[in-house]
């Protein structure tokens, strides 16, 4: 319950990469409105780097998406740019996200259910501010909220 910050970094790199695989894909991070924090790539894949830096690029459109699923506003797709991979995106409190370029985030969604539970309950230890959601609600108060959204692209 004590880890260092190293340790939990350690652990959470591994859980995304986790994720990654079990979704096939060839890119995942744990994204913040200020950038990527931790990420995984398959080596196989060309320029990881284009996708890190369309994420920080549009990093406050895909912190968008949770909120503007939940009223009847129009949505801007964040990943219209996008069109190489489908997402699969995890949400912590608003705070932080889970993002994985995978060719089925429905699937990954369905199976994904322990790794994000292991994964949400080591971010949550390595920065304690994310404990509470966007507005600072539910410090050590409650579960942190977790919001999936699963981004496809169809072909013409």
């Amino acid at each position: 319950m004590f880890e260092t910050r190293e340790t939990l970094a350690g652990e959470i790199r591994g859980l995304v990469a986790s994720l990654r695989g079990l979704g096939g894909g060839r890119y995942a991070c744990v994204l913040e409105r200020k950038g990527v924090l931790f990420e995984d790539e398959d080596a196989e894949v060309p320029a990881p780097w284009a996708l890190r830096r369309f994420l920080e690029q549009h990093a406050a459109a895909v912190f968008a998406i949770p909120g503007t699923l939940r009223t009847e506003v129009p949505i801007d797709d964040a990943f219209a740019e996008w069109e190489e991979d489908a997402f699969f995106l995890a949400f912590v409190n608003g705070r932080v996200a889970v993002v994985v370029a995978c060719p089925d985030p429905g699937a990954l969604e369905a199976q994904a259910g322990r790794l994000l539970k292991a994964l949400v309950d080591r971010l949550i230890r390595y920065n304690p501010a994310w404990r509470a959601d966007e507005r600072g609600r539910g410090l050590f108060l409650s579960r942190p909220r977790l919001d999936t959204v699963v981004i496809g692209h169809t072909s013409d």
